[in-house]
Formats: structure tokens, sequence, C-alpha cells
């Protein structure tokens, strides 16, 4: 499949380069696609007879309305830098509204910055076209960390913004998978709403299948929260690393949802995930290293159970060395300030391993042997991931993490009772206990030369790719690597360059490739 790709990236490429100058970089350049290089190579259409009987596939769905529900509990980041009503501001902007809704329930927050929104009582308001829209008052003081606060919101949503797609967006600070969501500034400071209280939510509106669920929040991407949002949703959007204050970019993607409420899941989530990138990497004052991905929740089962014979296999070397992630960070920070420490005060930074962050990919690479469960694992998280994005300085992080307890008896206590109610097997819960008095916590695992090395994901596509696997893949898949998506149908290939709108068809037999032109349609030939 890869070589198949590369060929005819090769072909593009070549396209695309044509008219260039002479300038070489040390660093190769990347695949850029342009329309109208294409069309003057291979013709205008009428001149070029070399067409194909090819049935077009469709980017997007069919889809023509879809509700956003935003469960934004402000918290502390709203009272003290109003970082809640900037991201509303930026939803308002985006003009979103007619094709689909933007349902915000607001809690939590002592001080709402704009939009006279109420600190006295939860609110729920409407983003339509331009303006914020109050549209349920005096609802009392709400606790977000109650399952049944966010189970009552996804009902009410549902029943009064029906529409053919949904997403899901919590709006906080994030803990990872033992301490979870939300921090509500009128609650018990150690409350939070846990992986096990997201569950039951989601349970009691199991007739909504959420397109995405998102966390704009940090430490949420592991594999416990995949794991229990898998049978509710098909993607999540979730960050590794901790959130700056800048969060989620929200006018963009939204402007384009609402242009087109059919676009493809994949393509929107890398859209969401690239917007937030490209605002880390351009305001260094309020932006930082950003780490997110996309994550294909129908994998996430699969991944479990690789990821359970792995770690039974190398129990001995996981328990000898300590392979948290000592990664520091600042900015929105998370919720274990409020249980442990004294972050909020703390001018030096918030550090992974207080949270046991433990990255997949890293520990795949410095503890597994070839082949065998090492290779089955390494291969299920590719399949998890169906798009990956990340700041310019940050290559410690890949993605996806697991949470192992090391030295620390009361987290593995609330993570026993968290994981026994969220359905994780015992067998596994079981074995985490090893990790409380692990011979190795305090060796913290040197990645260094795996993040020297660490080339990205496109580095595991060789050879076994989902489109490799299965003649019929159901959705779009991103290729990162050569920066364009696949589509594998009936045995054909189908690719589409986001940033030019093209669509390119790759005749096996005839070991050509053909660009679809709407305006005729009709395949046409692209020569080289």
């Amino acid at each position: 499949m890869k070589k198949k790709l590369f060929a005819i990236l090769i072909i593009l490429m070549t396209i695309s380069l044509c008219g260039c100058d002479d300038t070489w970089e040390d660093e190769p350049a990347e695949t850029e696609i342009a329309e109208d290089e294409i069309k003057e190579t291979a013709g205008d259409g009428k001149e070029n007879d070399k067409t194909i009987d090819a049935e077009p596939v469709s980017v997007d769905s069919d889809a023509r309305s879809a509700t956003i529900m935003v469960y934004m509990n402000g918290s502390d980041l709203e009272t003290q830098a109003g970082e809640a009503t900037t991201d509303i501001a930026e939803m308002i902007d985006s003009g979103i509204g007619e094709n689909v809704n933007v349902i915000i329930q607001t809690m939590g927050t002592k001080r709402w910055h704009d939009y006279d929104i109420s600190s006295q009582t939860s609110q729920i308001y409407r983003v339509n076209k331009g303006e914020l829209e109050l549209i349920e008052d005096d609802l009392g003081q709400l606790d977000c960390t109650d399952s049944d606060t966010l189970s009552d919101f996804l009902g009410y949503a549902r029943k009064n913004y029906p529409a053919d797609r949904y997403m899901l967006i919590f709006w906080d600070h994030g803990a990872g998978p033992v301490y979870g969501f939300g921090y509500d500034e009128w609650q018990d400071a150690s409350s939070s709403l846990r992986l096990d209280e997201i569950q039951e939510a989601l349970r009691n509106n199991s007739d909504i299948e959420f397109d995405i669920i998102g966390m704009d929040c940090c430490i949420m991407a592991n594999l416990e929260t995949c794991y229990v949002l898998s049978p509710f949703c098909k993607y999540a959007v979730l960050s590794e690393d901790f959130e700056s204050g800048l969060g989620w970019s929200y006018t963009d993607w939204m402007r384009l949802f609402e242009k087109n409420p059919g676009i493809s899941t994949p393509l929107l989530g890398k859209k969401i995930i690239d917007g937030i990138i490209e605002a880390n990497e351009n305001d260094p004052d309020a932006g930082g290293s950003s780490t997110m991905i996309l994550v294909n929740e129908k994998a996430v089962p699969d991944l479990m159970s690789k990821w359970t014979e792995f770690a039974y296999m190398n129990s001995d070397k996981l328990l000898g060395s300590n392979y948290s992630k000592l990664h520091k960070a600042r900015g929105r920070g998370g919720l274990l300030e409020f249980f442990f420490d004294s972050w909020a005060d703390d001018e030096s930074y918030v550090t992974m391993d207080d949270f046991y962050v433990s990255d997949m990919m890293s520990i795949v690479e410095n503890v597994g042997d070839k082949g065998g469960p090492t290779d089955d694992l390494r291969a299920s998280l590719k399949d998890c991931v169906a798009y990956f994005g990340h700041t310019s300085d940050k290559n410690e992080l890949t993605g996806l993490a697991v949470s192992l307890p090391y030295g620390d008896r009361q987290y593995y206590d609330e993570l026993s009772d968290v994981y026994s109610k969220c359905g994780i097997d015992k067998k596994y819960i079981n074995w985490l206990e090893g990790f409380v008095n692990a011979s190795g916590r305090d060796d913290y695992c040197d990645y260094s030369e795996f993040e020297d090395s660490w080339c990205g994901w496109g580095t595991y596509e060789e050879g076994w790719s989902s489109c490799a696997r299965d003649e019929d893949s159901e959705e779009w898949e991103y290729d990162y690597d050569e920066k364009i998506w696949y589509l594998c149908e009936g045995g054909n290939m189908y690719l589409y360059d986001d940033e030019s709108d093209m669509m390119f068809f790759y005749d096996e037999d005839e070991d050509e490739v053909y660009y679809y032109d709407d305006e005729d349609d009709e395949w046409y030939i692209v020569e080289e």
C-alpha cells in the first residue's frame, strides 16, 4: 500500500513542481497539488480523450444538519482569565447557526467576563449567526461534576435540536483517566466528573451516536478514556499534552462545518487539530506546546486487547523502570493541583509524571521485542490514529498514553474503583496494583534516543496499513507522511487533497492516475 501511494504521489509532485525554480534546500519540498497546474498538464478536458469510467466517490456524507453540544464549565479558567468567553467569541465569529446548531451549557464559574452570562445560575445558550442567544435561564447552580447534569444536557439538546449529526465537546480542565474532567468552582475542590460518570451519562443517551466527542482540556488522550468513549462515538479529538490557555480554535472549523454540514468526519477532525496547532505556533506568548490526536474509536477495543497482551508479556520490564513522562508544561494545568499539588502557586511547571502519563508508542519502542505482540500492538496503535498533529517543538509524545500508577497507593485505589465501574477487565486492574511497589518506580526511563529518532506515524505504514488489509474502508484515511487522504472502495484507490479540493483515482491495471473535474463530471488522466 505505502509503495503504491508513494508512486502516485511522485506523479502528482512532479506536476506540482512544474515551473518551480532550481532552488533545492536540505529538506525535501512538501507535496503540494495545484489544480490549475494539473489541468494545464492534463488538458482542458475537451481535447484530452484519456478518460476512465469510474464512479466518483463522495468525500462528504449526505447530512444537511448537525448539533454541537458544548458542556462548558468555565471554572477558574474563565474567572481568572476569561478563556471560556474568548472561545465563545470564536464560535460567534464563525457565523454558525443556520445548518449547524451550537448549544452551550454554562456552569461552575464564579465570574463570567462577557455576554452577561450568569455566575449565579447555570444557563443554556445557542450560537446563532453572529449572536449568542439565551434559550434556558434559571437552571439552578448545576454541578458539572455530576453525571446527571451531563445526562440531562445531552437529552435536552437531542430533544430540542435534532439533527443528522451530533458532536459533543467537554470544555474545562482535564486530569487523565482516573480524575477525569471538570473543576467546578461552586463545588468541593476534590470533585470531578470521572470516566465512569461520563460513561453513565452517555449510556443514558445511547440513542445519540456522536460523530466526534472532543475534550478541550488537558491530558485526556489516553487508552482508558478512548475505551470508555468507543461505544458512543466514531472519533475522538483529544490532547495527550497539557493544553495552553488558547485551548481549541473554533472559528475556522465551525465556519467550514456551517458551510458543509456533511463534511467527512475525519476531515473535520483534521481541521480542528490543524487549527489548534497553527494557533499555538503563531502565538508563542499565549500559546505553547501542543499534541493532538484524532482517534478512530472503532479500533480502540482491539487496542485495549493488544495492549494488555503486550503488557503482561513485558511485565518485568515495565515494573523495572518508571515509564512515566517527565515532560514539563505550563498552560491550563490540570485537576491534580486541586487534589495534591500547590501547582497554582508553583512557578516551576507541572509535570506529566504527576498524572502517571506513559506514552504508548514510546513504551513499545523502548520495551518491546521484534515480532509477535509488539508488532500487533504497534499495528493496532496505528489503526487508532486517524490523524495526529503537534507543534514543531514537540517530539516526545506520539498521541496516546496509558496510566501506570508507579509508587502511588492512593492513585491506584481510585483507579481501581473507576476502572471497575467502567467495565475494564479485572485481571488488568489487579495487574496494575503491582506498580504501587514497583522496584523501578524511582528509575525513570530515558526516552531521549527515541525522541531524537522518532519520525512520525508515517514510519509505521509500510506493508500493513488499513487499506492493505481491508479492500473496502468506510472512511477516508489520512496519510500524514504524504499529506493526502485516501479511500479504498471496491478494490479501487481514491485520493483527495483537501488544500486544492482535488479528487484523484488510481487505475492499478493501467498504472495511471486520473483527476475528477466537477464541472464536466468526468475523470481525466494526469499526464506527466
